[in-house]
């Protein structure tokens, strides 16, 4: 082999490496912030979410009504379809022979750290706001006015 040609594709082959190198970096930093971003919001979950949840959920059944906190881990489907993590506000007792089921959700998408607000009434539901960095996340949620402005969206 002449001697350009093997430098040539030597050359082609180490920067193909070193490409290879740059995305196994790039992938192990992007696994390293995914958990940090789980870690963030099962942290802001447990302290702040869920109890808010629970001080809603007495409230209404004080007043007689059934409702409970509901949670879900993230679910992968066998099409490789991520459900994410959510925890909400269950109301489907309050209305039993409505074909919808009345709750509140917020769920995490751990890959771009965004909290979404779902809503849903005995006759419609959707979507109804989300939040992302830095409203959501400030020292685990203390900076909860973000959250408010979700919340009276």
């Amino acid at each position: 082999m002449k001697p350009e040609i093997a430098k040539a594709l030597s050359d082609h082959l180490d920067r193909h490496n070193q490409e290879k190198q740059q995305a196994v970096v790039r992938a192990s930093e992007r696994e390293k912030q995914i958990a940090q971003n789980v870690a963030d919001f099962e942290a802001a979950k447990n302290a702040v979410i869920e109890p808010a949840l629970q001080e809603i959920v007495d409230l209404y059944q004080i007043k007689g009504i059934a409702v409970r906190v509901t949670e879900q881990d993230e679910i992968v489907n066998r099409n490789g379809g991520i459900q994410p993590a959510s925890i909400g506000i269950d109301m489907a007792a309050v209305y039993p022979h409505s074909d919808m089921k009345p709750h509140f959700m917020l769920s995490f998408d751990k890959g771009n750290r965004m909290l979404s607000l779902h809503t849903s009434t005995a006759s419609q539901a959707g979507p109804a706001g989300s939040v992302t960095p830095p409203t959501f996340v400030s020292d685990h949620w203390s900076d909860v006015d973000s959250v408010s402005q979700l919340l009276n969206r």
